[in-house]
């Protein structure tokens, strides 16, 4: 089972505000390619997993919101594999009644972000949706893996923040988008202590000794189970991310350092986390011959190399 747990989908980038669609612009002139949101080509990265999930995106402080009616126009075309996460924004006046009203409307969980929205965790308009979450049975994916515009409150993203949630909610189960960058020991630290706090992978693979040092802090930690696939698209897509965990050991060639264990790389790609966190019925597992390769013991050749 491959789920990749950060996906999102827009028809045209200013609907996340103008100075989100501006950072994602420049981001994308950098790298010479601007992210394809489509639904057509959302749907053709998903190919390789067994199911995706589907974030929308609300703020208020960027003054940007995503449309529920085309996430849901997206899922229709992949019946049972595209899983919902519903945008919220607790500074909304209407957000507890939203969190209300998620699963009645075809929403299996939650997306915020204390950075991109402007609240800190523990205000009490924060504290209020994550209640209305742990009665409802929703998990939150908190994060976002795209670039970062100027207005973001960086202050808020810290992971530490979350501590006084996780031990106010103990049945709520959390998801820190990409380890909680740029704060990853915070997050490690998280993880050890509360049992219902997971992180994901989105985001992370296009910085490759990154995601190495971190994969072995979770082990140092005793908390790789907790890590759960994500590929952050359309900023990256599952083929590439999926690549990128599996080839985390190609930098430590030639030297003495420990090396990450296939098994425990295969076991992050294809761990259920539609059942870890109760999102729904999981879709039955699909034969990727391409995607089995990549988690064969023999070593990953570079495009070009000879066999």
């Amino acid at each position: 089972m491959i789920v990749d747990l950060d996906m999102r989908h827009w028809t045209r980038t200013d609907e996340l505000g103008d100075e989100l669609a501006a950072a994602i612009r420049r981001a994308g002139a950098e790298r010479w390619v601007q992210p394809d949101a489509s639904s057509d080509s959302l749907l053709s990265a998903a190919q390789c997993v067994d199911a995706g999930v589907l974030c929308g995106f609300e703020s208020r402080l960027l003054k940007g919101a995503l449309s529920e009616a085309s996430m849901r126009a997206v899922a229709a075309r992949a019946p049972g594999r595209i899983f919902l996460a519903r945008g919220i924004d607790p500074t909304a006046p209407d957000a507890s009644t939203r969190v209300e009203s998620a699963r009645r409307e075809g929403f299996c969980a939650i997306w915020m972000d204390p950075a991109i929205q402007g609240f800190n965790p523990t205000d009490t308009r924060a504290m209020r949706v994550f209640d209305r979450a742990e009665a409802q049975q929703l998990p939150v994916f908190l994060g976002w893996s795209g670039p970062q515009p100027a207005s973001a409150r960086l202050e808020f993203s810290r992971p530490y923040l979350l501590d006084e949630v996780a031990r106010a909610f103990p049945r709520l189960a959390m998801v820190l988008a990409g380890f909680g960058a740029p704060f990853q020991q915070e997050t490690l630290t998280l993880l050890a202590k509360h049992d219902r706090v997971f992180t994901t992978t989105a985001g992370t693979a296009l910085r490759p000794w990154e995601l190495l040092h971190t994969l072995q802090s979770c082990r140092d930690y005793g908390v790789e189970q907790k890590i759960l696939f994500a590929s952050g698209f359309p900023f990256d897509t599952p083929a590439r991310a999926m690549e990128a965990i599996y080839s985390v050991n190609g930098m430590l060639a030639m030297t003495s350092l420990p090396h990450i264990a296939r098994s425990a790389l295969r076991e992050l790609v294809e761990r259920d986390s539609i059942s870890l966190l109760g999102l729904g019925v999981p879709p039955a597992a699909s034969d990727f011959a391409a995607t089995r390769a990549l988690a064969a013991e023999s070593p990953l050749r570079l495009t070009g190399e000879s066999a």
